[in-house]
């Protein structure tokens, strides 16, 4: 199967493999490292997720440029390609949740838009509307994935402090700490304007093509 897959498919599906592999590596408590006599790793398994899901993000930009530039569209790609992007998203908000970095709320948020704006481009897509992504998913999508980056490398630094931490914190963080303490803070808030924004944008567009009776 995967040898008849072009270049930008193959990424989709490598970006699919990924999401587990970061979800398992944030799964690992410590104590499994302190049964084995090496509780330093744990310090690096925050490091470890930022690479993984770098990598993935990274998968995302260029299946789409390569697609985009060698004029690649399969039917594939058109179901894949966006649930490995909301995959990898959910996973990054589920799991800082897990850990106590990002409030529940946010990943509500985050993961009900994700699922309602897909059955909105379903229904789109069944009136042969352009189901491309606006400016507003994009401008979106940045942000999560800011927010996700910025808070594995909190994580991966000062664990103990969580969003808006800087406030109550700052004589305790050196400068760098404060820096991503801060842009994490601030990059959770715009995520979910951006968020809340998409939604309303992409409801406003395909609300025309709800269908409740068929």
């Amino acid at each position: 199967m995967f040898r008849k897959m072009n270049l930008p498919n193959k990424l989709t599906m490598l970006r699919i493999i990924l999401v587990p592999i970061f979800i398992l590596i944030l799964s690992i408590p410590e104590s499994f490292f302190e049964l084995i006599k090496i509780p330093k790793v744990y310090n690096y398994m925050g490091y470890a997720a930022i690479v993984v899901f770098v990598v993935a993000s990274l998968t995302d930009f260029l299946d789409g440029r390569i697609s985009r530039k060698e004029g690649i569209v399969t039917k594939f790609g058109k179901i894949m390609d966006p649930l490995a992007d909301k995959l990898l998203v959910s996973a990054g908000f589920i799991m800082l949740t897990g850990i106590g970095l990002i409030p529940a709320y946010v990943t509500a948020i985050v993961v009900f838009r994700d699922f309602f704006v897909t059955a909105l481009r379903m229904f789109g897509s069944d009136n042969a509307k352009d189901v491309a992504a606006g400016i507003s998913g994009k401008v979106k999508t940045l942000f999560q994935m800011l927010t996700i980056t910025f808070a594995l490398l909190n994580y991966s630094l000062i664990p103990e402090v969580g969003i808006f931490g800087f406030i109550t914190e700052s004589l305790n963080l050196n400068v760098f700490e404060l820096v991503v303490n801060v842009t994490m803070s601030v990059t959770v808030v715009f995520t979910v304007i951006t968020t809340i924004w998409s939604f309303i944008d992409y409801f406003n567009r395909f609300k025309e093509d709800i269908d409740v009776e068929n």
